[in-house]
Parts: structure tokens; C-alpha cells; sequence
């Protein structure tokens, strides 16, 4: 079997009787308890048709922080799946938890006091440009330190190194969706069986196994993140997931204990679905070259489709 790029030679399964499949760039809301809206999405292009005895399921490569809505994809996705697949548990109170964990970094090494001081100026000089105003309500900063006021050092201290890398992030990005907890939501709204890959438990033991090194190398570099972060949403978008990964080479969750060791844990909790067909697995997209390659030694078709 073969690794191809194709789309619109296949239906998405068949179109659900409630819900609009076609019209560019249109998809559905759920708001109050019964009513849909149509609202604008993009095209997603990190999705692969994955098929083995004409049972089709989808892989789908997320970006956990996004300025873009896709919505529209999503749920074109999600509405006539039987089986949805996420990383780990995305409801209010896990999301809790990793913040809570995230906080009790008191034992751990200071990502603050290993910076650069020229690292820790221009970050400062961003995050009061980001801050002032507020940033959009969402973000770990707010979680974390609803109103702080001395930026950095005020993240960083008392935080796990990856907690502090994370708030940071997410802060100078200012990217306000996910695309993971978006696809969560639309399939609890459709009444999808949910199905997750992992616990939070471990969720924060590999966020743990970060290296420590890779996070302050990273954060040290802040003035290439603007070019950086211009380019990674041009591959994404694009679906050139093989360029994505060769420019992300350097960002610190690229290492073994969030990839390498997890994409065949993910593998293994997806193929029983996969056998079936008609599931939906969305994980973050650096995910998607290890699983396409255990899912192509296992004599399934993988093809690259747009949604």
C-alpha cells in the first residue's frame, strides 16, 4: 500500500441528514441548546483518509493553538463518524488539573534565572505589548496569573519549566483557538461516542519529560519566533506536513517523550477503531508521520485529503 495526496474522488462517509455538506467555506455552531448557525472556516489539509477492507476512518493533524477557525472542516469530519478520538481528556476539570500540576514547579529547575538577559528583555518588551491591554480571555498567563504585572519573571517563577514555556508561548502568539477542545465541542454537540488515547496523568508525565535544555534554547531565540510562527502557519495550512516538522525541529515538544514514545501508544488505541472504520483520531500534528508510517506497515492506504 502506498502514501498518496488525493480528495474529492471520496464522500466523507454520507452526508448527515441534519446537517449542510455542501457550500464553500460554511460550517455549523452550536449555540443555546438546539440552534446551529453557518459561520465561516477554513479548508484543513492535515487530514488523511486511512483504509484497509473498505472501512475508511480519518487521521487528522491538530495545531493545539491556532489563530483560525475550522470549524467547518471539523465538523464535515466529525457528523457521520461513529467513533471520535482525541489525545487525552479536553473537559474543564483535566484542563484544571495540568494548570494545577503545572503551578507546583517549587523542586524544579528555574527557566527564568537560565535565561539570557537579552532574552528576558525582549521577551518582557512582548508579552507588555501583548498584555496592555489584556489578552484574550483563554490563555495560561490569565489562568495562572490573572493579573500579573511583572510579566516574565512573574509567569516563570514557581512553575514547571514546560508551564512557564507554555504561558509564554501562547501569550506572544496570541492565537486564541484550538483546534483540538474546538473538534471536543463540536462532537459532544453532534452526541459522538468519544474516545480518548491517554490520561492526564500521562499528559503531564510527558510534558515532564521535556528536556529542560531544549525549552531555554528555544525561549533564548524569541526574536526568530515572528518569522518562525509566519512560516509554521503557512506549512500547516498548506498540509506540507513534512516541511512543517523540518521547521520545527528546534521546538522544545519535538522530543522523545511527547512523539516518539507516544505515537505508537496512539496507534495502538486507534487501530481496533481503524479496523472498523468510520472514526475520526485527531492529534497534534507532529504526531502524523510516525502514525501514518505504523498504519502503512500494517498494509492500510493513507492517502492526504482536503476537507
Amino acid at each position: 500500500m502506498g502514501e498518496g495526496k488525493g480528495g474529492g474522488g471520496h464522500e466523507m462517509f454520507s452526508p448527515h441528514p441534519n446537517l449542510p455538506h455542501k457550500g464553500e467555506g460554511l460550517m455549523l455552531e452550536r449555540e443555546g441548546s438546539n440552534a446551529f448557525l453557518l459561520v465561516e472556516g477554513k479548508h484543513l489539509r492535515t487530514v488523511w483518509r486511512v483504509e484497509k477492507g473498505g472501512n475508511p476512518s480519518f487521521l487528522v493533524g491538530t495545531a493545539h493553538f491556532t489563530p483560525y477557525l475550522f470549524k467547518r472542516a471539523l465538523t464535515k469530519l466529525i457528523q457521520n463518524a461513529e467513533m471520535v478520538l482525541f489525545e487525552g481528556p479536553l473537559d474543564q476539570n483535566s484542563m484544571a488539573k495540568v494548570v494545577q500540576y503545572g503551578r507546583q514547579g517549587k523542586d524544579t529547575p528555574s527557566v527564568y534565572e537560565a535565561l539570557d538577559p537579552y532574552a528576558i528583555k525582549e521577551i518582557n518588551k512582548q508579552l507588555a505589548t501583548r498584555l496592555n491591554p489584556p489578552t484574550t480571555a483563554g490563555t495560561y498567563l490569565e489562568l495562572i496569573h490573572p493579573k500579573a504585572s511583572n510579566y516574565l519573571e512573574t509567569y516563570a517563577a514557581g512553575v514547571r519549566p514546560w508551564m512557564a514555556f507554555l504561558t509564554v508561548w501562547s501569550a506572544l502568539l496570541d492565537w486564541k483557538y484550538s483546534m483540538d477542545i474546538d473538534a471536543y465541542h463540536i462532537a459532544q454537540a453532534l452526541g459522538k461516542k468519544i474516545q480518548f488515547l491517554e490520561t492526564i496523568e500521562d499528559q503531564l508525565a510527558a510534558l515532564d519529560g521535556i528536556p529542560f535544555d531544549r525549552i531555554v534554547n528555544y525561549l533564548n531565540h524569541v526574536e526568530k519566533w515572528k518569522d518562525h510562527k509566519e512560516l509554521f502557519q503557512k506549512a500547516f495550512l498548506n498540509g506540507e506536513v513534512e516541511k512543517f516538522i523540518s521547521m520545527t525541529g528546534e521546538f522544545p515538544t519535538r522530543c522523545e517523550s511527547i512523539i516518539q514514545k507516544r505515537d505508537p501508544i496512539f496507534f495502538e488505541g486507534m487501530k481496533p477503531f481503524f479496523e472498523v472504520g468510520r472514526a475520526v483520531t485527531f492529534v497534534g500534528v507532529g504526531h502524523i508521520p510516525g502514525i501514518q508510517k505504523l498504519f502503512l506497515g500494517e498494509g492500510y492506504q493513507v492517502i492526504q485529503e482536503e476537507v
